[in-house]
């Protein structure tokens, strides 16, 4: 999961999905690559609160890019 006020920003690091709230809101979600990896991007609430979908064996992979990619982002993005 990630949320926060940053966490477009930190998709879209990584994502060529248009995330802005008119194209990509609550309920909606894409089949995409994030960082090389096959995920499944799912917008759970406004506030905004993603979900992240991703084959196990690509887990740790996504986890390690996604907290690389959060310290150079900033405060505004929180991963769960």
């Amino acid at each position: 999961e990630i949320a926060g006020s940053q966490a477009r920003a930190l998709l879209a690091r990584g994502c060529s999905v248009d995330l802005h709230p008119r194209v990509f809101g609550p309920g909606d979600s894409a089949q995409t690559l994030l960082a090389k990896a096959d995920v499944i991007l799912a917008q759970r609430d406004a506030s905004p609160r993603f979900h992240v979908i991703v084959r196990r064996s690509m887990a740790d992979y996504i986890w390690s890019w996604l907290d690389d990619a959060a310290r150079d982002v900033g405060n505004g993005a929180s991963l769960r």
